[in-house]
Formats: C-alpha cells, structure tokens, sequence
C-alpha cells in the first residue's frame, strides 16, 4: 500500500523497494536453514564420507570468506600443522560448518581485533578452536548459543536467521563430532571435535533393519496341507485329461 501511495517520493520508494528485497533475502535464509536443521535433527540426511584433509579444508573455507573478512576489518591468525591431517568427513556438510562458523565471527566480532583458529591433533581425535572477541556483551548461556533462533545480543535481531551455530552443531554431532560453545568475558570460543576413527554409519534407517532381522528369526514358510481324497481326485481328472 504505501508503494501505491501517490504521496511518496521517488527516493521513498527505491528506499521500500530495498527494506523489502532484504526482508525477502532474510526470509529465503531462514526457510532454507529450518529445512537443514530439520533433516540433521531427524537424521533424515544423506552423508558422502570421504578422506578429507581439515587443514586444507579450513584454508579453503578461509578464502572462499577472505573479502568479507577484510570487509569486517578482521586479522585471521591460523596455528595449523604443516603436514596434512585427514579424517573420515562428508566434505560438504563439514565446509558447511565452517562457513557457518566464519559468518558468525564476521557479524558479530570487534572489528579491528584477532581471530584465532587452532587445529589441536591428539591420538584419538581432532580438535579445532575458533577463538574471537564479541563486539557485544552476550546475555545467553554458552550451551543455550547452539539452540535455534537463540542470539547472544540485542544486535542479532538485524540479519541471518538464528540457525548458524544451530546447524554447525548438528552437522558435527551427525559426523561423530561435538560442537562445544564457552564463554569468558568478551572472548567467544567454539571448539570442534572429530574422532579420528569412527564406525562407518549404516546406510539403512534403524526401523528397517530390526524389521529384516525379525524376517530372519521367523521360522520357513510351510506349505498348506492337501487333503487326499482331493488329491486322489486331482490325478484321476490327470489321467483322463491325457
């Protein structure tokens, strides 16, 4: 209505144009995110395990965001291992969670201040640190930052749709992993953590495979019985018939 308001000027106009054209963006966001966290959380999701390199991984992530970063006047300091560190990952979900990662430190960082990434290698797993400081004091428990629609400040309430962290989680959690979230002072650290040997997972939904186990266990189907004297019958009508 107010676009059709013959009272507004050329500049109102282009300015309702553009509030509705974010608002959509936002919208678009928002119901693709709520339809990836609701197959990651009912594990109603495909996984493509493969060898994945994380370092490489986390550098490639890195540069696909570099402008961004540099948009936000952020310094990105990475403590990784030179020699490659390979793990049994879907590559594409485990970029997702890094995306989602690097996003959530360039909205809600101190510009002009570090961040730093830390890959951590021990006999069992693989840890990553992502470590940077809040531009706003957070008034949410770390544990509740990774439910959805969850936002740590009152500055959340402009862009993306809640889901970032939310989705990460699940991701990692689907992979094995865990997403932990800890807070001290303005100094806001996500840490990953994959095992390095893991089961491979069964491709079959769990109902499925009790429902064939139970197939298994029952006993040979047996022929009905035939009564003579209609067998009798049966082969004397055989005899005529040839």
């Amino acid at each position: 209505n107010l676009l059709k308001a013959p009272a507004i000027t050329d500049k109102q106009r282009e300015e309702y144009i553009n509030t509705l054209d974010k608002k959509a963006v936002r919208l678009k966001v928002l119901i693709e995110d709520l339809f990836e966290i609701s197959k990651a959380t009912t594990n109603n999701i495909t996984l493509n395990y493969e060898k994945v390199d994380l370092c490489n991984l986390i550098r490639q992530c890195y540069l696909e965001y570099e402008d961004r970063i540099a948009a936000a006047d952020l310094d990105f300091k990475f403590a990784l291992p030179e020699e490659k560190v390979f793990l049994t990952l879907d590559p594409q979900k485990t970029f997702r969670i890094f995306e989602n990662l690097y996003t959530n430190v360039i909205k809600y960082a101190l510009s002009s201040t570090r961040v730093y990434v830390t890959l951590l290698e021990s006999e069992e797993n693989v840890s990553v640190e992502i470590k940077n400081i809040s531009r706003a004091e957070l008034h949410v428990a770390p544990e509740d930052l990774t439910e959805r629609f969850v936002r740590g400040d009152d500055s959340r309430n402009t862009e993306g749709s809640g889901l970032g962290l939310a989705i990460a989680s699940s991701f990692t959690q689907l992979q094995h992993g865990r997403l932990s979230v800890s807070v001290d002072g303005d100094l806001f650290k996500v840490t990953l953590t994959f095992l390095k040997f893991h089961p491979s997972p069964d491709p079959k939904p769990k109902e499925q495979k009790e429902q064939e186990e139970k197939n298994e266990t029952k006993s040979p189907v047996q022929k009905p019985s035939i009564d003579p004297r209609r067998w009798r019958t049966e082969k004397n009508l055989r005899k005529k018939k040839w």
